[in-house]
């Protein structure tokens, strides 16, 4: 006599199997976030499915009855077990380890006592009867009142956790696009047997356990080779919390209309607030300030705070969904007390040295020359030296403040004809920088610049090579390379000393290594504000080479 094959035992049994072996393969990962929650969902589907394929091909009607009970329990931990998984996984780990959150297990808990009781008693269900179909043992009976809302509390489960996966991984974009796909439909198939088997459509067979068959493949193509394991949500997103919440830097979030949403932990210690007093009321009545612009460019603010008056400046950034709607701004505050002090120290000290030094230091060198031309013998050389370290100072002095305005300089860029500007720079030197300096400039080539930074930068150049050589001639060319203008200053001096060079390498200066005057800073500073390539060569006089970006030349 022929009997038919019990393939839901058979597809049950499969099931169990697939899913021990995907427990295996996630064994190095089960230190992971969600992880274990992952192996308790898996090890569940695992006794679900291997026991009621051992049941349903039972004689034993009381065994039978177990094997249900088995189900119902299995069902109400299962969804429990996802949604923590889920929920963990995606970085989420203090809602899972709130209170509120394990208070939920009283759900599935409540469905195994239910599942329990309803052997004696119609609970979940009631007129259970066994029937033989497909060659086992199912089980006919009616769904209860409980019954249903046991089955909706598991699915709701269920719905949540696949949600938070499939939104949090599709995140990624194109590297787990295929995988996030798989985690998304994996709880479909024996989502659709338990809908199935709690509306009482078809035989009276519980298809939920065969057709985990499917989702243990789904789960295991994305987590074991999609390596989703390797590479989780909960890294990003418990960073991008951090890179707000642990930075020391205040920020606040705000909506469109300017009202605060959120601060992180750094703005309610400088402002003195909690987030939760400060909800919803506008950012300026937090700062004291009667507006503050959220929606255009960075601005400076005083605010008074518990410690003192404090200065801040904002940037302010859009926040926008995915659809591209505008949601509201993150406004950080750069503290810049500090830097504003130090500002107006240097102010101070600025206008002393550029007035009060310079002005004495005219006297001096005034003084100086006079006694130079009444003196004679030993006490002129005494007053000319004098005159000579006085007229340096000045000298430095004027230098310092070119400095200054450099650093503040905001020229637009203009296009420039090189071979008359450079020797428009050569002729206001003077005679001497006219009789020895040679200017070599193909015709037409131009450049686009920052006309009065470029005129700060070769005259410095050329003023450095004409002191220096001692009479030689000093030779100033542009050409054009690779698209770029190269400008070259070269003379036959003695070379800048090794020191000195070292200095502007290393871009400080300390008490037992320091240049001997601001020019070559000076040089360096306006070619770096210039976006040029500055570079010296000593093997024979001195060759300095300024290449110029290759957008600026025309």
């Amino acid at each position: 006599m022929v009997t038919d094959v019990p393939w839901p035992a058979v597809g049950a049994l499969a099931s169990g199997v697939g899913s021990l072996y995907l427990l295996a393969r996630l064994r190095p990962h089960w230190e992971q976030p969600g992880a274990r929650w992952f192996v308790a969902t898996i090890a569940t589907i695992t006794v679900w499915s291997v026991g009621y394929a051992v049941g349903i091909v039972a004689v034993s009607p009381p065994f039978r009855v177990a094997v249900e009970v088995l189900s119902w329990m299995a069902a109400g931990w299962i969804g429990f077990f996802f949604l923590s998984f889920a929920l963990g996984y995606t970085g989420r780990t203090g809602i899972v380890e709130s209170w509120w959150y394990r208070a939920s297990a009283v759900v599935p808990l409540a469905i195994s006592l239910l599942a329990i009781a309803s052997t004696q008693t119609p609970l979940l269900w009631g007129g259970y009867e066994p029937v033989r179909v497909w060659g086992v043992l199912g089980a006919a009976y009616t769904f209860l009142p409980l019954g249903y809302v046991s089955i909706l509390g598991v699915m709701l489960f269920v719905s949540i956790g696949t949600v938070l996966l499939f939104d949090t991984v599709i995140s990624y974009g194109p590297l787990y696009r295929r995988e996030a796909i798989a985690v998304g439909l994996s709880p479909l198939p024996p989502g659709l047997g338990a809908l199935l088997w709690a509306l009482g459509l078809g035989p009276p067979v519980n298809l939920t356990p065969v057709l985990f068959l499917p989702h243990i493949v789904l789960d295991a193509y994305a987590f074991v080779g999609g390596g989703m394991f390797e590479f989780h949500p909960a890294t990003r997103r418990i960073g991008e919390r951090a890179a707000i919440d642990d930075i020391g830097t205040p920020v606040a979030i705000v909506d469109v209309e300017g009202r605060i949403v959120t601060l992180n932990p750094a703005a309610e210690a400088t402002f003195g607030v909690d987030t939760e007093s400060v909800l919803t009321r506008p950012l300026a009545d937090l700062l004291g300030s009667e507006t503050i612009s959220v929606d255009g460019e960075g601005e400076r603010l005083s605010v008074e705070t518990d410690r003192q008056r404090q200065e801040f400046k904002t940037q302010q950034t859009e926040l926008r969904d995915e659809a591209g709607t505008h949601l509201g701004y993150t406004v950080l505050f750069q503290d810049i007390t500090d830097e504003i002090r130090r500002e107006r120290r240097l102010e101070v000290l600025n206008r002393f040295l550029r007035h009060n030094v310079r002005n004495e230091s005219v006297v001096i060198r005034g003084r100086a020359e006079l006694l130079a031309e009444t003196l004679d013998g030993e006490e002129a050389t005494h007053a000319e030296t004098i005159e000579a370290a006085v007229g340096r100072l000045v000298d430095s002095g004027e230098k310092a403040r070119t400095l200054s305005e450099v650093s503040t300089s905001g020229d637009a860029f203009e296009t420039v004809d090189v071979a008359s500007f450079l020797a428009g720079v050569v002729d206001s030197l003077g005679p001497e920088a006219g009789e020895r300096v040679t200017v070599s400039v193909p015709d037409g080539l131009e450049l686009s610049t920052q006309p009065v930074l470029l005129e700060v930068l070769v005259e410095n150049l050329v003023e450095n090579a004409v002191e220096h050589t001692d009479g030689s001639d000093v030779t100033v060319s542009a050409t054009v390379d690779d698209g770029a203008v190269v400008l070259t200053v070269v003379d036959g001096g003695p070379g800048i000393p090794d020191h000195e060079l070292a200095v502007l390498d290393s871009g400080q200066e300390t008490d037992l290594n320091h240049g001997s005057g601001i020019g070559l800073w000076l040089i360096r500073w306006v070619a770096t504000t210039l976006g040029a390539d500055l570079r010296f060569s000593v093997e024979s006089g001195t060759s300095v080479t300024v290449r110029f970006p290759t957008d600026r030349a025309d």
